[in-house]
């Protein structure tokens, strides 16, 4: 990383820390004039729906600490390890520094939105929900934008006599990174079944048993409709799997490049929206025509790809 990229890196992680220490400043100032209990929470309409300790009132500062400083202390390697996807010393060099800027995008965003919370908090005033779903819209957008960004720095700037490898590689890790995000997202999914619906006052009127609130539709119906998603992109990811295995036999690489990109984007994308589900927030229309614009993209890329192929 050079030095006036280095400079930036210091810069938002300097942003980072200061909106996250002055929300914790303003909160500690705020302290005393907070009963024993206060609203600590919000649920998918911005009204509280955790009622607790004031001491629960730091738990977005140190969330929000703990990722700023795993987001700084993943930039610290990167900067000092090797990459290992055989790129040229200024494809190398690029590709870090898109990844560390991205995170650092990140870290901002993340400060933003626990600042935020913590405000509510300070305030005892309604969490602002269309201001906290931009934000994260955002953040999808920063991380996606990196994504396509870091995809074109490998390309441009890989060793031609490593290409095999390089494939070798990126196929592997593709198929890792879709798996991992699927099962996590499964994951979170049963860690927070039971919590559904999130808003106490409805948790605890029996009328509201085994439902789930779809801001998209703006009604509260059987939270089994969540599994929905998750059974989707595991019928995606299986079967470009099986497409995936026959290309690689078959040597057909622009078939492989293609269903590794579909398999990074869609669970990706089905995390995210997964994610925003399991917050009874509204799954934005810009995120779903961006996926659609994508798909669209692999796909022109992939035609071109075979035309080229086939001609030789």
């Amino acid at each position: 990383m050079n030095r006036k990229c280095l400079m930036i890196h210091r810069i938002l992680l300097f942003i980072s820390i200061l909106i996250l220490m002055t929300s914790l400043v303003f909160y500690l100032i705020k302290w005393n004039s907070f009963p024993e209990e206060i609203g600590v929470h919000f649920g998918a309409d911005g009204q509280y729906d955790v009622i607790a300790s004031r001491f629960y009132g730091f738990y977005p500062h140190i969330v929000g600490g703990i990722l700023i400083a795993g987001f700084a202390f993943t930039n610290f390697l990167i900067r000092r390890k090797s990459t290992g996807l055989h790129l040229s010393e200024a494809g190398e060099q690029h590709f870090k520094t898109e990844l560390c800027l991205t995170l650092d995008c990140l870290s901002v965003l993340l400060s933003l939105f626990f600042a935020n919370w913590s405000r509510c908090v300070s305030l005892q005033i309604p969490l602002n929900i269309n201001f906290m779903g931009n934000l994260e819209l955002v953040m999808m957008t920063a991380v996606t934008a990196g994504i396509i960004s870091e995809v074109i720095t490998c390309r441009k700037h890989k060793i031609q006599q490593e290409h095999a490898k390089n494939s070798k590689t990126a196929h592997s890790v593709c198929r890792l990174i879709a798996w991992l995000l699927t099962f996590g997202s499964a994951g979170i999914l049963a860690v927070a079944w039971e919590r559904f619906p999130g808003d106490e006052e409805l948790y605890f009127n029996p009328e509201y048993y085994g439902l789930a609130y779809f801001s998209n539709l703006d009604t509260f119906l059987d939270k089994r409709f969540l599994l929905i998603p998750h059974v989707l992109i595991f019928i995606l990811l299986t079967v470009l799997e099986i497409i995936s295995v026959k290309a690689v036999k078959s040597n057909k690489n622009a078939l492989v490049s293609l269903t590794d990109r579909l398999k990074l984007t869609g669970s990706l994308f089905f995390f995210w929206w997964n994610l925003v589900l399991m917050s009874e927030m509204s799954i934005g229309i810009f995120s779903v025509a961006l996926f659609v614009c994508l798909y669209v993209l692999f796909f022109t890329i992939y035609l071109k790809r075979k035309k080229s192929e086939s001609a030789v």
